[in-house]
């Protein structure tokens, strides 16, 4: 890694956060079409927005 010039390490660096931007916004994208299901108020700690 010394041996490479200063430019190589950068595109490498920007070469992996790109990566992770994808990946990022994939998940984002796959988890936002999941259905959520609705709360579980067996505690009863959820109130309504009435009360």
């Amino acid at each position: 890694m010394k041996n490479l010039p200063n430019g190589i390490k950068w595109l490498i660096v920007l070469g992996v956060l790109a990566l992770m931007v994808v990946l990022a916004w994939k998940v984002n994208d796959r988890a936002s079409r999941v259905e959520m299901p609705q709360p579980d108020n067996t505690f009863g700690i959820y109130r309504s927005a009435e009360e």
